[in-house]
């Protein structure tokens, strides 16, 4: 397929992908938890529980929404702007580790991966983070395997890798492990310009000040911030993270076309000898294990594991001619279409798991007549950002709700609560309302 340049494959690819993200950001269903949580600190609303470990990027991202109108839509469109950063980020790392051709293949293949395509137009961290992370791999295997060692654009992989932190504060680990695993394999380009490492060393140490003094004053202490975010992931055990990646439905988890790719780059390892390759083997693996011990299992929390792997899965099928050219264009051809397919079926099946908390928000909000009202749910984010109430967790909530609001209790088919335990901690009564989701009970509190 000669017509077939690495610079058509791309931009064939940046189209595919801009297209999913926008049918997201037109017909995407409304906020989920976390996009909800983002935009909620960005509005200023004081939720119960602290909120510091929302990262800062993402709520600046938030605050532009707000300020363009705080529609669904409008909240989602600097993400979808940010998000498609990503398959120009992996052809980065692909063309400077092996060559553009490699590079434009991996764009390709996670151009059709729907755990990542499914979330391109969500006021999410992840996708800008990786974005970043991706980026800043991409500059430091460009220069320190030169045989005259880095040049000064080494120091770039800093700022990137300062980016990824404020936009996502889990990136921390995956940041340490890219920059310590370049250390170790290209120890002669470190010991030959040692000075050019340590300014890029020191502008992401200078870029993170400003993190670290907010967390002193905000928890008393530089790391706590990081440490609040390190806790909040729910893990059931040590290592459940780990074993949900290892034993997941590979092609549901990572992709139908992505998860064989990404068992090609594995194996090839076996016979692989450049240092390139074991660094981004390196860094991705390190990745799945330090966040699945330290986590539960999200595709999307291993998204910088799932591009690197790509990439060299992508090399491998090409160095040892795997599959023919038309053979593979077909098959990532073929994951764009369904792509375009199955996701307004998506979207639609999860508004429609939502809806409940959307009646029941629409509800609270009909009945306001001037007076604030506070509400006692098992699920905040979303009822608050769509109701414009308090929102307190039941099971939480230990004190009297605020007599001049109007009290409400609302319980749902996914996330029940036990009302005569409300209504035994706020000493009132209750009396049921009319709502239009049967999945959703509401009562108002007197």
């Amino acid at each position: 397929m000669s017509w077939l340049t690495h610079r058509r494959l791309l931009t064939f690819a940046l189209v595919a992908w801009g297209t999913l993200a926008l049918i997201g950001l037109v017909g995407g269903p409304v906020l989920g938890h976390d996009e909800a949580a983002f935009a909620l600190v960005a509005r200023g609303d004081t939720p119960l529980a602290t909120w510091l470990y929302r990262s800062v990027g993402t709520v600046g991202i938030a605050k532009i929404g707000i300020a363009l109108g705080g529609a669904d839509w409008q909240l989602r469109l600097i993400s979808v702007v940010l998000n498609a950063q990503v398959p120009v980020a992996a052809y980065a790392v692909g063309r400077v580790a092996f060559s553009a051709r490699t590079g434009a293949w991996a764009a390709a293949v996670l151009a059709g991966t729907h755990p990542m395509v499914l979330r391109s137009a969500e006021l999410l961290s992840d996708l800008p983070a990786v974005a970043y992370i991706l980026a800043g791999v991409a500059v430091l295997i460009s220069e320190l395997p030169r045989e005259g060692g880095p040049r000064w654009r080494v120091v770039l992989a800093g700022p990137l890798f300062a980016a990824a932190f404020y936009l996502r504060y889990g990136s921390t680990p995956v940041v340490v492990i890219a920059l310590a695993a370049a250390v170790v394999l290209w120890w002669p380009a470190v010991v030959r310009r040692p000075g050019r490492l340590l300014v890029m060393f020191g502008s992401l140490a200078v870029l993170l000040i400003p993190h670290l003094l907010h967390s002193r004053d905000a928890t008393g202490t530089a790391l706590g911030i990081l440490k609040l975010s390190a806790g909040m992931p729910r893990q059931e055990y040590v290592g459940d993270g780990l074993v949900t990646y290892l034993t997941s439905n590979p092609f549901m988890y990572y992709g139908f076309l992505t998860a064989p790719v990404m068992v090609a780059g594995l194996a090839g390892l076996i016979r692989e000898r450049r240092k390139v390759a074991w660094y981004l083997a390196a860094v991705a693996l390190g990745q799945v294990v330090v966040l699945g011990l330290e986590s539960h299992g999200q595709p999307r929390y291993v998204f910088v594991a799932t591009a690197l792997l790509v990439v060299l899965g992508v090399e491998v099928v090409a160095r040892h001619r795997l599959v023919p050219a038309r053979v593979a264009f077909a098959a990532v051809v073929a994951s764009w279409l369904s792509l375009v397919i199955v996701e307004p079926i998506y979207f639609r099946h999860v508004d429609t798991a939502r809806a409940p908390l959307i009646e029941a928000a629409n509800l609270f909000r009909a009945r306001r007549d001037g007076r604030p009202c506070a509400v006692i749910a098992l699920i905040v984010p979303q009822l608050m950002w769509y109701s414009g109430c308090e929102v307190y967790a039941a099971g939480l909530v230990r004190a009297p709700l605020p007599a001049d609001h109007d009290r409400y209790a609302v319980s749902f088919a996914r996330w029940p609560i036990v009302l005569p335990e409300v209504l035994a901690i706020q000493h009132l009564d209750a009396t049921s309302l009319p709502v239009a989701d049967p999945r959703a009970e509401v009562w108002l509190l007197h």
